[in-house]
Order: C-alpha cells, then structure tokens, then sequence
C-alpha cells in the first residue's frame, strides 16, 4: 500500500476517532466566542467605541484580533491534547501500530488532522468575524460597517496567522505526543505563552520567541499603509521552525517503542 494512500486512510481514522464526541464542539464553539461578545459590545455601546468618520471594519478587527492573539495559543494547547491524549486515555497504541497502517502513515495522518483542525478553527474565526460585521451592517446601520470590505486580503490576514502559529503549534504537537501526564504539555504552553508577554515588554530577541511569531506577525495592523505580506520574517521563523520539529518528532514517533 503506497504512502498517499495510507495517509487518505490514516485520516479517515483520525476523524472517525472523535465522530459522535464532543471533540468536534470545540472547533465551533471557540472561534465563536470572540465575535459573539464583540457583537454584543458593538451592538450596544458601538456607537462610544466606533468614532464617526472611522472604518467600522478596523476597530472589529482591533477587537477581535488582540484578545485572539492572547486566546488562541490555549486553544492550540488543547487541540494538541485532545488529538495526542485520545490513545492514551484508551491505551491504544499497541492495536494501532499493530495495523497495515505504517507508523510514518499513522504519524503524518495525526499531524494532518491536527493542522486542518487549526486551520479549520481560524477559518472559522475569520467568517464568525465577517458575519458580526454584516448582521451589524443591517442591525445598526450608523455604526459604519456599509463601507465596503476585500475578502480576499482578510482573509488573507488569518492565512498569515495559521502560518505564524505553525512554529507553537509544532512544539505542543511533539510535546503532547510524549507523555499521557496532560500537566506537562499543558504547563509548558502556558509558560510559553506568559513569557511572550512578558518578554515581549522589552527584550529585544522576543522575536525569535515560537510562542510570539502570530503576534509580530499582525502587528501594526491598525496603522495607515500596513500591508500582510510585509513583514515576513515571523512566517520564515514559524514554517522553518514546524518543518524541523515536525520532521523529528516524526522519526522520533517511529521509532520509539510502545510498551
């Protein structure tokens, strides 16, 4: 059986796992839960947060960004587990090893489904987003949200987002895989992300920090002239940083022996 065809089988099974669980639940819920209290500020005090004469677009976006840069790495953190922790909770390694499936295939088949789930989610986000925006447009006219909007360059903007998070994304990946004790993975990603804010105050190589790559990524979206593909260096850093990590925990994966 040839690779491409083990993956196609390998992540039918991934998503057979969680069909008829709660699993799934958090791929809707969380990425509604930004925009529906933003639609519930804006619906009842838009009118002191959005200044005549401003593109009500911008200030959704302001509000939906900045607590989304905070919330999201949790999210990942999570997502993490619950695809890494489903065979541990069941202790299932054995039997899912013990298929025609190959361990390369079973590895990329869970690292397949963890990504799509991520982009899933910001995709989500993104058109949760974009919904508060229109139901505002006909809800409270006055607020500004006639103003046209390029669907293609925000949608852009989240594109760049999935890709600055691949960098965090990869090393909770790995680190979930690891162990079925959840406080550790949990209490690195926490500590990952409280360091960036932390850091991020003043010291000049936060930067290079993987748990802060979104963040400068997206960052000076509010001023006049930014453009999303400018800044890429935190898009290099993610992608090149998901690629090794990746890489190595995969072969980490194969050949570690389950007992």
């Amino acid at each position: 059986m040839n690779l491409a065809l083990q993956l196609r089988r390998g992540l039918s099974a991934e998503i057979y796992k969680f069909k008829g669980t709660l699993a799934f639940w958090p791929l809707i819920i969380a990425p509604a839960f930004i925009p529906f209290i933003n639609f519930m500020i804006l619906w009842r005090k838009g009118d002191s947060l959005i200044q005549p004469g401003t593109n009500a677009w911008d200030a959704l976006l302001n509000l939906s960004i900045n607590p989304g840069n905070f919330l999201f790495p949790f999210f990942l953190i999570m997502l993490a587990l619950l695809v890494n922790n489903i065979e541990y909770n069941a202790n299932t390694w054995k039997q899912i090893y013990s298929q025609s499936l190959s361990r390369t295939a079973v590895y990329l088949s869970k690292v397949k489904a963890f990504l799509l789930m991520t982009f899933i989610s910001l995709f989500l986000f993104a058109s949760f987003t974009l919904l508060v925006g229109f139901l505002l447009r006909y809800i409270s006219p006055d607020l500004g949200f006639e103003e046209g909007l390029n669907l293609g360059l925000f949608y852009a903007f989240y594109l760049k987002m999935f890709l600055t998070v691949l960098g965090m994304a990869s090393i909770q990946f790995w680190i979930s895989q690891q162990s079925k004790n959840l406080i550790l993975p949990l209490g690195i990603g926490i500590a990952g992300v409280i360091s960036v804010i932390i850091l991020i105050q003043g010291w000049k190589y936060t930067k290079y920090h993987p748990y802060g790559y979104h963040i400068f990524g997206n960052s000076g979206f509010q001023e006049e002239g930014f453009e999303i593909w400018g800044s890429m260096d935190p898009v290099y850093y993610s992608v090149g940083l998901a690629i090794i990590v990746f890489i190595l925990a995969g072969v980490q994966q194969v050949k570690r022996r389950i007992m």
